[in-house]
């Protein structure tokens, strides 16, 4: 009886990077595929074509993904590939591959090699070339960041990937040339923002005007902000490199559609109307913002804007503490007043001023390695927290007894036990935080975080007002506002250090 010879059946993976990584300009996908076809054919094997454009660190290429499904599967007895690096360039992933392979039996085949991890010297091979594939990735990564920090940095060029709108791309001289109807839009758009225009009002009317995007799709409001805060209509260029950690930037490396007067004033324009008019859109009213705590009844307390309007017809808004009406019981709702924000602003600005210098002082024992003034400024504040604790729990103990007594209804309850079960886990955290600084406390650590806060005070007044409501929060763990007829109705600001 005559036997039939069964094809040994293989995966031929051929990939090729979007980042154009790779050996040369002849790794291309049809070579990578002609080699290891001409290598299947003259060997007999019957082969299935797995082939992508896509990084090598991604591990969910979908071609990538189809064939390990098919090594799971048992379908295939080897992977041709014309080099280990078009598998993965990442040491985990071929890792991975690897073991898949040992408990598969499938061997990996390359022009010049064949992989059997049966083999222990085969399979340690295996991995030094994973390695050596991983650590060619990274430079290969640095010297592509290297060449676009250069084409800015030394080249004075644009490197981008599309032309923004009003330019186009000349591959011969690799510049932007500006696009004599794109322009018009954007200088329609520069016109209204120097009238006052929002950037609302000015997308509805440059789309009123029949202008488009390249795609034919009306302008929005983000897009309108995108392009005239985009530099590069200085005629600028500029690349950012993490990996380098250096920042390139190219003046005069295309010509410009906005004068820098003309850019500046926009930007002033639209930072005095977000400052002024559209603080409650990017969430943050104050630097005080979420920080603020009732001293009456404990609830958090809201900023919200005071529409005034005098005789004269000038508008004298300005934002302001809501008074708390929270309901503190059936029949008593919280009574503490409320105050424009720019006093308690002021206060706590006051305040940081003294508390940079309690940290000054702070700075100088640390330094000499005293820790005994912080020990004893956290033991202190320990006691505190834990004293807090144990009135919060005292309160939640009571809660319960006014509900059992049918004192208070199912939902006050459960309302009021919420906010209650909130305070005591904050405070347990706060606890676990101090206790673990006790514990390991180091001279050397502290100093350095208390210089960096000092840092942030100095540079305070400087920054954006979303920074300045961070820092704020990264040093106060509350600022407890109480204006009552217990207190003259004159402010009463208590603020809540963070221990550092």
């Amino acid at each position: 009886m005559k036997q039939t010879v069964t094809k040994e059946k293989v995966a031929i993976y051929v990939r090729k990077s979007r980042d154009g990584e790779g050996h040369g300009v002849d790794e291309t996908l049809h070579t990578q595929r002609e080699t290891l076809i001409r290598i299947a054919e003259q060997k007999g094997y019957f082969y299935s074509i797995f082939q992508e454009v896509e990084s090598s660190v991604k591990d969910n290429r979908p071609e990538y993904l189809k064939l390990k499904n098919g090594v799971i599967q048992g379908e295939y007895s080897r992977i041709l590939v014309t080099h280990i690096d078009r598998l993965a360039r990442d040491v985990g992933q071929l890792d991975e591959l690897g073991k898949l392979c040992i408990l598969q039996g499938v061997l990996i085949e390359t022009p010049d090699n064949i992989t059997d991890f049966a083999d222990e010297n085969q399979e340690l091979m295996f991995g030094f070339t994973s390695v050596f594939a991983s650590w060619e990735y990274k430079r290969i990564r640095h010297r592509l960041n290297k060449g676009k920090y250069d084409a800015v940095a030394i080249d004075n060029r644009w490197i981008g990937s599309i032309a923004p709108i009003g330019y186009s791309w000349n591959k011969s001289t690799k510049q932007l040339l500006v696009d004599s109807e794109e322009k018009k839009v954007v200088r329609k758009m520069v016109e209204l923002a120097l009238l006052g225009y929002s950037s609302r009002q000015i997308a509805n009317k440059v789309n009123q005007l029949g202008y488009r995007s390249r795609k034919g799709i009306p302008f929005k409001t983000d897009r309108v902000l995108g392009i005239l805060q985009n530099r590069v209509y200085l005629g600028e260029a500029k690349y950012n490199s993490k990996r380098l950690k250096k920042t390139a930037v190219a003046t005069g490396a295309h010509e410009a559609i906005i004068t820098k007067q003309e850019f500046n004033q926009i930007q002033t324009l639209f930072t005095s109307r977000r400052s002024k008019e559209n603080l409650q859109s990017l969430g943050i009213k104050s630097p005080v913002n979420k920080l603020l705590v009732c001293g009456v009844c404990g609830r958090g307390m809201t900023i919200q804007l005071n529409n005034k309007v005098r005789n004269t017809g000038r508008n004298y808004s300005f934002y302001q503490i809501r008074p708390c009406r929270h309901q503190i019981d059936l029949d008593t709702k919280c009574h503490n007043g409320g105050i424009a924000i720019y006093k308690v602003e002021n206060a706590v600005f006051e305040a940081l001023k003294l508390y940079k210098q309690e940290l000054e002082q702070s700075l100088i024992s640390l330094l000499a390695e005293d820790t005994s003034d912080l020990e004893n400024s956290l033991t202190s504040t320990l006691e505190g927290l834990e004293s807090d604790l144990a009135k919060q729990k005292r309160k939640a103990k009571r809660l319960l007894d006014l509900y059992l007594d049918e004192e208070l209804d199912k939902q006050s309850y459960h309302n009021k036990k919420q906010t209650l079960e909130v305070t005591i886990s904050a405070l347990k955290n706060e606890i676990n935080i101090v206790s673990n600084k006790l514990e390991s406390m180091d001279a050397s650590t502290q100093a350095d975080k208390v210089k960096r806060i000092i840092e942030m005070i100095d540079n305070f007044e400087e920054i954006e007002l979303e920074a300045q409501n961070a820092t704020l929060k990264f040093i106060i763990s509350a600022i407890v506002f109480t204006k009552t007829a217990e207190t003259n109705n004159e402010p009463v600001i208590d603020i809540k250090w963070r221990e550092l």
